[in-house]
């Protein structure tokens, strides 16, 4: 398949050692969750009617990491009239993939994924439809030894789910969704002493467009990622985590509190194939030059039925 071309080309962009934090991988990098949600919910993965190609890398901080995935929805050659094929006829079944690569002090993690959804519209319009999706993906992770206890290094070789639902439509989408479902796999003591980064996470995402200029093509967009463990404490803050987005066509430009120590402002600009961001993650605690600021960037590819028109030039 052309997908698994793209991704075979472009894996390899991926450089192991650029800077992630290893809290049940892969949390990181931050843009994630702000360009490629799928990687949270497998249910998202073919929502677009185009595929999507993602690269997302932290160049400075306290962290290492790299993020490249893709995800389409599978489509057939449309009819044909006088010898000419016209458009695309788009099937149920959704697919995607990613790689990462996390590195953060004494732990290092590589993983693969593979992810199927299926959606089903809710009108004969198409323009709302409810999916599901699963998720399988293996996670090596490599600890070196502790100085401390003299423990010897440790690797693990970890298999596991994510599941998701999500319903969406022109201007409104929702999901729910588990990750990382069959938890660590990891003898607890083994986990208490080398706090292997993988663990069972539980996701509610939400988002609404909001109109503001259709000639201006001026769109805000706020949503929130709600993000459980298995302690299920609603009461922490740091559980709630809003996003806002502002589309001025070409254009995006946001911020995501997924800590409230930090200020996280992102920015995109979009071709109309091509789209590149970037993502800064300033400490709102400590002055910034007392600590290095945690910046992302990012690149992402739109292949199939996006076009060169005005309407379709600003999909996001």
């Amino acid at each position: 398949m052309s997908f698994i071309r793209n991704i075979s080309l472009i894996a390899a962009l991926l450089v192991c050692g650029t800077k992630v934090s290893a809290q049940h991988t892969p949390i990181f990098p931050i843009a994630n969750r702000v360009l490629t949600p799928f990687i949270i919910n497998p249910a998202i993965a073919g929502s677009k009617d185009f595929m999507a190609i993602d690269l997302a890398a932290t160049v400075q901080g306290d962290y290492f990491s790299q993020l490249l995935s893709g995800n389409t929805r599978i489509a057939h050659k449309g009819p044909r009239y006088f010898g000419a094929p016209v458009g695309k006829s788009f099937s149920n079944l959704g697919v995607g993939g990613s790689l990462f690569n996390d590195h953060y002090g004494s732990s290092r993690s590589i993983g693969v994924s593979a992810a199927a959804s299926y959606h089903i519209p809710l009108s004969n319009k198409n323009i709302s439809f409810v999916s599901g999706g699963i998720a399988v993906k293996g996670i090596y992770n490599f600890m070196d030894s502790i100085p401390d206890p003299g423990l010897p290094g440790r690797e693990s070789l970890i298999p596991n789910i994510d599941a998701g639902i999500y319903l969406y439509s022109k201007n409104l989408y929702a999901g729910v969704s588990a990750t990382n479902l069959l938890g660590s796999m990891i003898d607890s003591i083994d986990m208490a002493t080398y706090k292997i980064p993988v663990t069972r996470q539980y996701f509610f995402l939400a988002g609404y467009k909001i109109v503001l200029s259709r000639s201006l093509n001026i769109v805000l967009e706020p949503s929130i990622i709600i993000n459980l463990d298995d302690s299920l404490n609603f009461n922490d803050r740091g559980t709630y985590k809003p996003m806002l987005k502002l589309y001025m066509d070409a254009f995006c430009v946001g911020s995501y509190l997924h800590d409230y120590d930090n200020l996280t402002l992102f920015f995109q600009y979009k071709f109309p194939k091509v789209y590149i961001g970037t993502l800064v993650d300033f400490p709102r605690d400590v002055p910034f030059f007392k600590r290095d600021l945690t910046i992302e960037i990012a690149a992402g590819f739109n292949f199939g039925s996006v076009n060169q028109t005005a309407g379709s030039r600003y999909q996001w």
